[in-house]
């Protein structure tokens, strides 16, 4: 797995430097580039989703290489200011993630995390103890990873909340029903996890239905809803959605 974490931090960098560049020149080689180096990023994490059996994010991970090739090919069959747009609040959700996932700062909030869902499910009377990087309970032990902080999602509601070009005040009632609600969910979810494990709710299979399952449907419906509350103070990203599409799908075919 070494290898394609470090080629995979490779190619975050590339694709982040060949995004600004396509920001700030606009060429569209630069941005067919970004975002073909942004796709097999999403490829590489394929190999490990299917070892720990996760097939929900086997499949978002084939979804998104597809969408951002998609994406590549679409800026280098047409020009239009929409491309830009997207880069532009991609690019900070972007470095917001690999903030974490590339620094010690993934590991302090692995940290905070783990001692804040050990926190909350003694208050909700499981008898939860963390030490930092795993929870326990029942005499079992969940281990808290960086994608247990919600952090991938916060940093895409980030980027397009704080991105967009639209005025500060709802900027920031955007982010506020979102960021926040998320970290806040994600932490009830963590609780849900360790206590469906620790006391065997769900049988021998307990963590696989609870965090493979339940968890993913529930993290799902709850994005939409949160998608929802964002699009009511920020119609702009809905409508840049919307053009995203319409550009895309002009390209290829060719309009």
């Amino acid at each position: 797995m070494l290898p394609d974490m470090a080629l995979s931090g490779i190619l975050v960098v590339l694709s982040i430097v060949l995004m600004l560049a396509y920001i700030l020149s606009e060429l569209k080689v630069a941005g067919a580039l970004a975002w073909l180096a942004f796709s097999l990023v999403w490829l590489l994490k394929i190999p490990y989703y299917l070892s720990i059996s996760d097939y929900y994010n086997v499949i978002i991970s084939f979804l998104a290489f597809f969408f951002f090739a998609g994406l590549a090919i679409s800026i280098l069959r047409k020009n239009s200011s929409v491309f830009v747009e997207v880069t532009g609040f991609s690019v900070l959700a972007i470095i917001a993630y690999f903030l974490f996932a590339l620094t010690s700062l993934g590991r302090i909030l692995i940290a905070i995390v783990s001692s804040q869902t050990a926190f909350i499910g003694s208050i909700l009377g499981f008898k939860m103890t963390s030490d930092g990087f795993h929870v326990y309970a029942n005499s079992r032990k969940v281990e808290i990873v960086l994608a247990c902080t919600g952090i991938e999602s916060m940093a895409l509601f980030f980027g397009a909340t704080m991105g967009l070009r639209a005025e500060w005040k709802r900027k920031l009632k955007a982010f506020a029903v979102s960021v926040p609600v998320i970290y806040i969910l994600n932490l009830l979810r963590n609780v849900f996890v360790a206590a469906s494990y620790a006391y065997s709710w769900f049988g021998e299979n307990s963590f696989y239905i609870a965090h493979h399952v339940i968890s993913k449907v529930l993290a799902t419906i709850a994005l939409i809803l949160i998608s929802f509350a964002v699009f009511r103070f920020l119609p702009e990203l809905e409508e840049l959605i919307f053009s995203l599409k319409e550009a895309m799908k002009e390209a290829m075919v060719g309009r």
